[in-house]
């Protein structure tokens, strides 16, 4: 199959070109507004090279195209990033439109979910804009390793924001943690050094504003101190071209994972395709709950495909808490949600950072 994408003025002209150069049985599978030029942009998909092709599959991989198309569409995917994965798609020969866009999917993104313990492993240093949801991200990540086991130590560098340090340390209280804080480089060297033993450190950094050059800089004092993995933490549904340049911003501080948060209040996840597409960052977790124990879930292809597909637009959630945690776990008993301790600290920022 063969997948084309043509520029015209009117959608008219775009039709006439469509037939022109692929002929009168091509199948329109995606159509943009062209902003720069301010007319229309179509992608078309002939298969005159796979006439060897049962005429039922063919069938079926137009309507996989256009249901694809429609759907990267609906999530306000960038053109460029939606034709891009149409033409991985058509490559992929599979009718199922599932299996066709997490192929496509597992050729375009790279997923590295977070481990939930390693010793000796770096620390987790969770990075990002105010209002992203590191705080929590950085509870979710701890809760996820405590129900399974583990010794985790939380540890915080935001000492700039009011009632940061409680906020965290009333999540970790929670789950039976006391949070550490890390006032500058030093204290988090000392810090990470005395909590060597334990099976994950997570710490929680004060929210960034990507285009100061001071706040970056203080940031990337930080990360640089001792070695920690740096994961940019970004909430969904921003405009597409701030995601990108915000995830780009953050390239000096040297991150390799993304962790998207907030899917649980929105619907379109295109600002996050590019993102990540553009930083080339690989995918690591999402957050599509509000919920502390257990809110946090690996991302792969195969789930991202669900998100993104009409049919599955969202990321199964049929564990709860009580299930994956430790039977005797007192952290099971407790059903901890973000605005638990937001809506108890009248000073705590309703984004939850």
């Amino acid at each position: 199959m063969r997948l084309k994408t043509i520029h015209a003025r009117t959608m008219q002209e775009a039709m006439e070109l469509v037939r022109e150069q692929m002929g009168a049985e091509a199948i329109i599978v995606a159509t943009h507004e062209d902003e720069g030029t301010r007319g229309v942009r179509v992608t078309a998909a002939s298969d005159m090279e796979d006439r060897h092709i049962p005429e039922t599959e063919r069938a079926i991989s137009f309507e996989t195209l256009q249901m694809i198309g429609n759907s990267l569409d609906d999530h306000g995917t960038p053109p460029q990033l939606t034709d891009k994965l149409l033409n991985s798609v058509a490559a992929q020969a599979k009718a199922d439109a599932h299996m066709s866009l997490s192929g496509a999917l597992q050729d375009t993104y790279n997923f590295m979910p977070l481990p939930e313990s390693g010793v000796g492993a770096r620390p987790i240093m969770l990075i990002g804009p105010p209002g992203g949801g590191k705080t929590s991200a950085a509870a979710k990540l701890a809760a996820r390793s405590v129900v399974s086991g583990h010794s985790v130590t939380l540890i915080t560098t935001d000492t700039v924001r009011a009632r940061a340090v409680e906020q965290l340390d009333a999540y970790g209280s929670r789950l039976g943690l006391s949070t550490k804080v890390a006032p500058d480089p030093l204290a988090l060297i000392e810090e990470i050094e005395n909590a060597e033993a334990d099976d994950l450190i997570v710490i929680d950094t004060m929210g960034v504003n990507p285009y100061s050059q001071e706040d970056m800089d203080k940031l990337i004092e930080f990360a640089g101190a001792i070695a920690v993995e740096p994961i940019l933490v970004l909430t969904a549904g921003r405009d597409v071209i701030e995601a990108i340049e915000i995830a780009k911003a953050y390239e000096d501080v040297n991150p390799s994972r993304m962790l998207v948060t907030g899917l649980d209040m929105v619907r379109r996840l295109g600002s996050i395709l590019a993102a990540v597409e553009a930083s080339g960052l690989a995918f690591s977790d999402v957050s599509p709950s509000p919920n502390i124990v257990n809110g946090l879930r690996p991302v792969n292809a195969v789930s991202l495909a669900r998100l993104l597909l009409p049919s599955e637009a969202s990321i199964p959630n049929n564990t709860s808490s009580s299930q994956i945690a430790p039977e005797n776990s007192e952290v099971s008993k407790t059903s901890l949600r973000e605005e638990d301790v937001v809506e108890n600290d009248e000073l705590a920022p309703t984004g939850s950072n």
